[in-house]
């Protein structure tokens, strides 16, 4: 392990020098209007290695950071986030909140797949069950409030929509909290009902 860090310091140190050596003369360019420098990808760090997989990178057919509706060609192939901001997630960038989005898709789907793993045990198990399901489902709308934005998923939420959160923060809570497999059963079956009806 210590002959990686030392490996990794002395490629850092290289990379350094030869961007000293090379960009001496001239200072780097800023990023274009409307892109954050994690977002170009020359920044350190995680966006160093992520960077050449930055589908929004500019000049790689990277949507425009702020256009009006139904002005150009592009208007209609436009992400749904890219012209407004949600107020929730000021600090993120498109490339952040699409990798976290996927990240969060694939907890909901290693979630889901466990609770699979439980259903034929239902009756036995019934609190890890619920429990693996109501997380998956906690993942799975973390992944569209990463998408959306929560401000707008949660602007006009509906009567279902605000039944089936209870549902599943009751169903959270009875099982990590209370530890009772009554009541988990019940706020799972709660779930399913309001998830049903929606």
């Amino acid at each position: 392990m210590a002959d990686l860090g030392r490996q990794l310091q002395e490629y850092l140190a290289q990379s350094k020098a030869a961007a000293a050596a090379g960009g001496s003369s001239a200072a780097p360019a800023p990023p274009p209007a409307g892109c954050s420098q994690e977002e170009t990808g020359s920044g350190g760090g995680l966006g160093a290695w992520l960077g050449p997989l930055n589908p929004f990178q500019p000049g790689r057919g990277a949507p425009p950071a702020v256009a009006a509706p139904g002005s150009g060609p592009s208007s209609g192939s436009s992400w749904p986030w890219a012209t407004e901001a949600d107020p929730c997630l000021l600090g993120l960038s498109r490339w952040q909140r699409l990798a976290g989005s996927g990240l969060c898709l694939l907890l909901a789907a290693l979630c889901f797949g466990l609770a699979a793993l439980y259903a034929p045990l239902l009756l036995l198990r019934a609190r890890k069950f619920a429990l693996l399901w109501s997380l998956g489902s906690l993942c799975a709308l973390g992944a569209a409030a990463l998408l959306r934005g929560p401000a707008r998923l949660l602007r006009e939420p509906g009567r279902g929509s605000l039944l089936y959160l209870g549902a599943l923060g009751g169903t959270l809570y009875a099982a990590l909290g209370l530890r009772s497999t009554l009541l988990t059963a019940l706020g799972a079956a709660v779930q399913l009902g309001a998830a049903a009806a929606a």
